[in-house]
């Protein structure tokens, strides 16, 4: 069986972009974020403690975000990856969207940013 916690559509105002203006005003960035963790004690206890709180990825998400400013969203993400590894040992797997709706492109767009999928054994060996 394999298990997933997910959060999708997670905005956050902050200040991450190459340009001066997008670290002085800041934009909204929206986060996609599912991790593959084994939830089945948690569906048989019916306990928190046997599962991982989406309430406290989402923490990590939005503490990383704001508490820091990157040129880059790949290294944004780099550091949001680390955290949420760092603080739950049982999380195997961590997939991630990072979507900049306003990004200083002069073309209409739908959506831009970053995706990845990275196996805790894969950060490891970075």
């Amino acid at each position: 069986m394999e298990t997933k916690l997910f959060i999708n559509g997670l905005e956050v105002f902050s200040n991450h972009g190459l340009f001066a203006e997008e670290k002085r005003l800041g934009q909204k960035f929206i986060f996609d974020i599912e991790c593959l963790v084994d939830y089945s004690k948690a569906m048989v206890s019916d306990e928190m403690t046997d599962s991982v709180s989406y309430a406290d990825i989402a923490d990590i998400v939005y503490k990383t975000s704001t508490e820091n400013t990157f040129n880059l969203l790949e290294r944004l993400a780099e550091e949001i990856v680390k955290n949420i590894f760092n603080t739950f040992p049982e999380i195997k797997e961590i997939k991630l969207a990072i979507n900049k709706p306003s990004a200083p492109i002069k073309y209409h767009f739908k959506e831009c940013g970053v995706k990845l999928l990275i196996t805790r054994e894969e950060y490891l060996n970075l």
